[in-house]
């Protein structure tokens, strides 16, 4: 990665530091550059009185694929969470074993390389007929990303020794989110018109029974939507929770074939 870092990037750096300082707000001039160095970000941030450390960690988490931009807080995202979902971890292995982990991992998930940019790789899901039939009889629910479309992982070294990798994945939830707010939309309409209007209709004429036909037409319509919103986050949750799981896996894998430390008291000698 390039030492000089771009306006958005820099704003990204402060802004985040400044959350992570418990700040009320990023310095207003971090817009002024075109582009700065690590060291002059940092130096910037400590004349805005924000610690070393806090910049340092919002620059690993750039590094690591945190979303510059802030997403903005819509009626979509109020109702169904963010579009994207980033699950970053540090495992105590090499940058090569790691990436050949990630990439089985994903092929396992039914994924294929998009565009491969060295250790930022784009993901897609896999198109054709036996990737489609194997998600339709996926009734134990083994492939989580099935509704995930695109998906980035990027892997950066940790650490003087190279020995320690920082995974991110950065996974794309905006086409199917889009799509079940639609059909959430489509369905408490359907509710509302078959409970509500078509009650109200049955018995024209009566104010009070069309009142309370509209007013059951409405629970109905709120209750189809309240379930369509809780399948929709159980699946967000299970995108998110696979490669947590991937990682932990992965991190106590590393973890038992690690070789053991020298004891200290051991005498060569004996």
């Amino acid at each position: 990665m390039s030492d000089k870092l771009t306006r958005r990037e820099v704003d990204f750096v402060l802004r985040r530091a400044a959350e992570i300082d418990t700040a009320s707000s990023s310095p207003s001039d971090s817009t002024s550059a075109e582009a700065l160095s690590v060291t002059e970000l940092v130096r910037l941030g400590e004349e805005a009185g924000l610690p070393k450390d806090a910049v340092e960690q919002a620059l690993a988490e750039m590094r690591r694929g945190a979303p510059l931009d802030p997403e903005g807080g819509g009626a979509l995202t109020r109702a169904l969470g963010a579009s994207r979902v980033v699950v970053s971890r540090v495992v105590a292995a090499p940058i090569e074993s790691v990436r050949r982990a990630v990439d089985r991992f994903l092929r396992e998930q039914l994924m294929t390389v998009r565009r491969h940019h060295g250790d930022r790789v784009e993901w897609e899901r896999a198109q054709g007929l036996w990737p489609g039939l194997v998600r339709s009889l996926d009734f134990s629910k083994r492939y989580a990303f099935a509704l995930v479309t695109r998906v980035e992982t990027i892997l950066s070294p940790e650490g003087d020794d190279g020995r320690q990798t920082a995974v991110t994945f950065n996974i794309d939830l905006s086409e199917m989110r889009r799509e079940r707010f639609g059909q959430m939309g489509m369905r408490t309409a359907m509710a509302f018109l078959l409970f509500g209007v078509g009650g109200a209709l049955m018995v024209p004429g009566s104010a009070v029974y069309d009142l309370f036909a509209l007013a059951g037409g409405g629970v109905a319509a709120g209750g189809i939507f309240a379930l369509e919103r809780r399948r929709y986050l159980e699946s967000r949750s299970r995108v998110q929770l696979a490669p947590e799981r991937f990682l932990d896996l992965l991190a106590l894998r590393q973890k038992r074939t690690a070789p053991a430390p020298a004891r200290l008291d051991d005498d060569p000698q004996d």
